[in-house]
């Protein structure tokens, strides 16, 4: 159950961090949101067993912290569930341990929950290291979309420019698919309506998650904030993308470094996500898909390995068996 906010905790702002490994990157994390006074905050760190001295510092350098310390690493969802039971704030504000929050993309988000009551969630722009805005927001991920990214189209699409050349004279080729890749990078400052929200930054109404429950802990990594986004629209919340506030994220380093694009918890993530939320029919195209991309990764990290650096593609095609064997559950 989630702590009943009162009065003056019904204005405070939750900020819940999942950490794994990330002492330097969560750092400057927590320096950030400390700079950010004008706003009533409680920040609350969940510490997935991270081995780097993670826990140690945010007792040393950050005491008004709330540390939750995990004997084993409970993965993503676990942990922000603990995290929300400690909350006490009106809004309870998902953020990666990997990250920077500008000057003002708090405030932008919570201004605007407290200006659009059908809104149960809401995002700000995320940017790259190099100051490009990154995806993080999308459509409900269907099999085309998940084509859209395994076949790698989605990278070479990266640059802001590259975005708003092909929405503004080639969007009325593409799909619906495509183009929800593409339109929240064309809004320049305008807030609109989006169907998924990364967990890397949300910002969520308490009322919503009272409403919603827990997320889906069944997923250990990935494809729970998508879950729980679907969740959030089928009980009747809207999710938006604010883009006038702004966070830096580097994209993978919450993890500790320990997920690769073929990990087995994000492939798991995956079956599940799909067995939970589309048909049979669907769910067998998609194993079928991951199967058939995973094996042609493999044959390729076969055919480098005779070339150039035979550990690593050796370390790649071990990796990519274990996600074959998967398959196979």
């Amino acid at each position: 159950m989630l702590q009943e906010a009162t009065t003056p905790e019904a204005e405070i702002l939750s900020v819940i961090i999942v950490a794994f490994n990330t002492r330097e990157l969560l750092r400057d994390c927590l320096t950030s949101i400390g700079a950010h006074r004008d706003s009533l905050l409680e920040t609350i760190v969940v510490d997935n067993m991270s081995t780097d001295g993670s826990a140690q510092m945010v007792r040393a350098n950050f005491p008004e912290v709330r540390l939750i310390e995990n004997s084993e690493n409970l993965g993503f969802s676990r942990a922000t569930n603990q995290g929300l039971k400690e909350a006490k704030g009106k809004y309870f504000f998902l953020l990666n341990s990997d990250t920077v929050v500008r000057p003002c993309a708090l405030t932008a988000m919570k201004d605007f929950l407290d200006g659009h009551p059908d809104a149960g969630g809401v995002a700000c722009r995320l940017l790259n290291a190099d100051g490009s805005i990154q995806a993080s927001v999308s459509k409900r991920p269907g099999p085309m979309l998940l084509l859209f990214r395994f076949s790698r189209v989605s990278r070479l699409i990266k640059s802001d420019g590259a975005r708003r050349f092909l929405r503004t004279y080639l969007g009325f080729l593409m799909g619906s698919t495509a183009r929800s890749y593409l339109d929240p990078y064309t809004a320049v400052s305008t807030p609109i309506e989006v169907e998924n929200i990364s967990a890397a930054c949300l910002m969520m109404r308490r009322q919503a998650v009272q409403e919603v429950g827990p997320f889906d802990e069944k997923f250990f990594m990935y494809l729970e904030d998508t879950d729980y986004c679907i969740r959030l629209r089928d009980a009747g919340w809207k999710l938006y993308y604010v883009p006038t506030g702004e966070i830096v994220h580097l994209v993978g380093r919450s993890s500790g470094g320990q997920m690769r694009d073929y990990s087995v918890h994000s492939y798991r993530s995956l079956f599940y996500f799909y067995q939970k939320h589309y048909s049979l029919m669907t769910l067998v195209v998609v194993r079928l898909l991951v199967f058939c991309t995973i094996v042609s990764r493999w044959l390729w990290s076969l055919i480098c390995g005779r070339f150039s650096n035979p550990l690593h593609y050796r370390k790649n095609r071990l990796d990519l068996e274990q996600v074959m064997r998967l398959y196979f559950e």
